[in-house]
């Protein structure tokens, strides 16, 4: 059965077919899809999606892929190419690529076992290329591939905030430009959050936290800090890492999309915006 899923989710990601989607899931996706990008591209940027899960396995990998295609394809902000596969991830592999998005990739340290494939996606990155990683891309690294867990920003550690809540959310960069898909300062929003360990946030720019305080489940930071969405630099490189996207619903939800194309395109260095670290807003 797994060997199954493993060939429609491959033919899916080769050929763009719907098999794995009913109209209503794509009609849905489309008509929450951005129809541009916020800003033009300044070139055609080449785009690595891996969608392989190591670990556990999200039932919504297929929609993330299929959202991702269709804001490609909708609004031209970048030019994709979808694998389940580990072999493009060499140094001649992904010269031709200027990013690559790791889409709900439980413990990549298993799927990238050799070190030249290690040393390739982060060189790739200090180089001067760039990484966007969503959900469960941070449930992997440590303890085998430290520096995987250090790049991204922190590793899975739990969710006491699971995936059939409501939870409360703040902008903690209210004026940042990936941020101006949030209308409001504090939102509530169903989705899978995780706390973290080996999370520095002096190393990292949060763009949205949760609140904890009035979410009313304890974690284990002493100071409540529980980062979501965050952007760092990376040597020469550009990282964007989003907490969303457990929930199936989360990939046709608007602003997460307009939130996730933005991050995506100041990644790829076209929307302009800082990525120096600040002090915590709120415990």
């Amino acid at each position: 059965m797994k060997t199954i899923k493993l060939l429609l989710l491959t033919l899916f990601l080769s050929t763009g077919s719907n098999i794995l989607f009913g109209d209503d899931d794509e009609t849905k996706i489309f008509n929450s899809m951005p129809s541009s990008p916020t800003v033009k591209p300044k070139k055609t940027s080449k785009v690595l999606v891996y969608s392989h899960a190591s670990g556990f396995k999200h039932s919504s990998i297929p929609t993330g892929v299929k959202a991702l295609r269709v804001m490609a394809q909708k609004t031209k902000a970048f030019d994709p190419t979808f694998t389940v596969k580990t072999d493009e991830f060499t140094k001649r592999g992904l010269a031709k690529y200027d990013q690559i998005i790791f889409n709900n990739c439980t413990h990549v340290q298993k799927a990238f076992s050799e070190n030249a494939q290690r040393t390739a996606i982060l060189n790739f990155i200090r180089e001067g290329k760039s990484f966007v990683g969503f959900h469960s891309a941070s449930d992997g690294g440590i303890p085998q591939w430290p520096e995987y867990t250090e790049m991204i920003g922190g590793c899975f550690a739990g969710h006491p905030w699971n995936a059939g809540g409501m939870w409360p959310f703040f902008i903690e960069d209210p004026t940042h430009p990936i941020n101006a898909a949030f209308k409001n300062s504090e939102f509530k929003f169903s989705d899978e959050i995780y706390q973290y360990k080996n999370y520095d946030r002096s190393k990292l720019r949060i763009l949205i936290g949760l609140d904890a305080v009035k979410s009313g489940k304890k974690g284990n930071s002493k100071t409540n800090d529980y980062p979501v969405s965050w952007i760092r630099s990376y040597g020469k490189g550009r990282i964007f890492y989003s907490n969303f996207g457990h929930n199936k619903a989360t990939w046709w939800t608007p602003f997460m999309l307009q939130h996730f194309m933005d991050g995506i395109q100041w990644a790829l260095g076209d929307l302009n915006g800082p990525s120096k670290p600040v002090t915590q807003k709120k415990i």
